[in-house]
Formats: structure tokens, sequence, C-alpha cells
């Protein structure tokens, strides 16, 4: 697969995830990751499959008081059914505006469609 199919899949796949945890369907963000996938949050232990995953952003975006999110994806690299995107997401909190700073590694599965894997992050200067 070329690097902008990748990408355009990825980046669609990226504001399903976004529009997900901004409106509270954790089931639906975590159903974007692989059976195996891992959340690598910073300062924290991994977290994986996606019941975890789950339970994981549903924690995280009550602690944060997440209104929305916006990711930016900056560049994919692809081979074959591995690909890593490095990007950057702007989150509305109830605290105010924060940036991160993010890469994730996605896997496309047998039925072509391409999933978080693992994914890390942290914080970056406005």
């Amino acid at each position: 697969m070329d690097q902008s199919n990748a990408r355009a899949h990825i980046e669609a796949a990226s504001r399903k995830f976004a529009a997900a945890l901004g409106g509270g369907d954790f089931e639906g963000a975590a159903a974007l990751y692989s059976e195996q996938g891992q959340v690598l949050p910073p300062d924290g232990r991994p977290v994986s499959g996606r019941a975890g995953i789950a339970a994981f952003w549903e924690g995280a975006v009550a602690a944060l008081g997440l209104k929305s999110a916006e990711l930016r994806t900056l560049e994919v690299h692809s081979a074959g059914d591995l690909a890593t995107e490095i990007g950057e997401a702007r989150l509305e909190l109830a605290s105010g505006t924060a940036m991160v700073k993010y890469m994730v590694l996605w896997q496309r599965g047998v039925d072509g469609t391409w999933r978080l894997h693992r994914d890390i992050w942290n914080g970056s200067p406005a």
C-alpha cells in the first residue's frame, strides 16, 4: 500500500477516534484498536485489550473534563501491514486547552482496516 493511501485511512480513523472520545463513545473508540491493542499513557502502566482501553478512556475523559479533541496527522510511514503516525492533538478540557504530541503504531487487519495497535503520547507546549 502506498504512503498516501495508508495516510488517508489513518486520518479517517483518527477523526472517528476523536469524535468517539468527544461524544463519550468509549466502546466505539476502543473498537478502533486492534484486538491486541495497547494504550501506553504517560507515567502509567500499559492498558491492553479493547475492554481495558474503553475503561481507560472513560476514566481519562472524566478526569480531564475532555470536551473535544482535534487530531492532526503530521507524518505517516507505512510498510506492509504496519504504519507509524506522528501527530499532535488539541484538547479542549474543562480547565482550558492542552496540546499533546503522539505516535501510533497502526496495524492493518486481514479485512484491510487500519487499527491503532500501540498508542503513546505526552504533553507538548502550546
